[in-house]
């Protein structure tokens, strides 16, 4: 019920407002491109569009329709993970976390073979699994937290730069193998940086007084505004006698993004997450 407060409302809002997006744009005289199929709002409404985009091959026409094969992702592993949880003991949990691993892997080569998108938990389902070890160490591996807290704290500092570099810079290699290496690499980078940071000393600090913590309360807004105000942004900017800068117009994307997710935290999401008190 927790989840369902932060994610659901301001998921079948976006929903709503994909929907009204041709009736809007027309009203206010803007043109919008028509790649990709449109949305089955049954799909979408049920987590199932990612489905869709795998069958089709393509992307709904709409945002942020678009991106939302994540979430629907997201979704199943909730309910695929606690069904799981609910019949095994935790002893079992590392061998879960293998075979996930193993999953994820042999549907991801799979799917690279025939040429099918991997927008489905089963071929993702190797993320949540890595991110489960250093849960699972931090509850019932003492001793082994106690050699990672042994690790020099500048290599740790020097993971989670290393593993922001490499998302920047994999998309730029138009390798075919890299799509199936990369996933395995971001996970072990990105798991190994969360564990830096549960040691009980001589861990990665990342504090809440940074800018980019404080925007943490904002990711979910972003993650479902910013492919609607981008697409807003060059769709104005394509009006505009003067052309703007690409990069201004990202950075006014990026500003106006921030200001909306921040609006739609205080006066919607925020209304529905005061719930979550009746839900312990």
């Amino acid at each position: 019920m927790r989840r369902i407060l932060r994610i659901w409302p301001l998921f079948y809002a976006m929903i709503l407002f994909a929907f009204l997006t041709p009736f809007i744009l027309n009203f206010l005289h803007l043109s919008y491109s028509n790649e990709g199929y449109k949305p089955s709002w049954l799909l979408s409404s049920l987590f199932l569009e990612n489905y869709k985009m795998m069958i089709t091959g393509s992307f709904p026409n709409t945002a942020p329709i678009r991106v939302m094969w994540s979430l629907c992702i997201e979704e199943h592993f909730y309910i695929v993970w606690g069904v799981i949880f609910y019949f095994i003991s935790l002893k079992r949990v590392p061998r879960l976390i293998g075979i996930s691993i193993i999953v994820g892997s042999i549907f991801r080569i799979a799917y690279y073979h025939y040429g099918i998108a991997s927008v489905d938990l089963f071929s993702n389902i190797d993320y949540f699994a890595f991110g489960a070890i250093p849960a699972y160490m931090l509850l019932f591996k003492d001793r082994y937290m106690k050699r990672v807290e042994s690790i020099p704290l500048a290599f740790k500092y020097a993971l989670p730069v290393a593993a922001t570099a490499l998302v920047f810079a994999i998309p730029n290699f138009h390798l075919g193998w890299l799509e199936l290496v990369a996933p395995i690499l971001f996970s072990i980078l990105f798991a190994s940086t969360i564990l830096f940071t549960l040691t009980a000393s001589n861990h990665i600090i990342i504090s809440d007084r940074y800018l980019i913590s404080k925007l943490g309360v904002f990711t979910y807004g972003l993650y479902l505004f910013h492919t609607i105000i981008i697409s807003l942004a060059i769709q104005i900017n394509k009006m505009l006698l003067f052309k703007v800068n690409s990069l201004l117009l990202a950075l006014a994307a990026l500003i106006l993004t921030i200001t909306v997710s921040m609006l739609s935290y205080h006066l919607f999401e925020k209304q529905f997450l005061k719930l979550k008190r009746f839900f312990y």
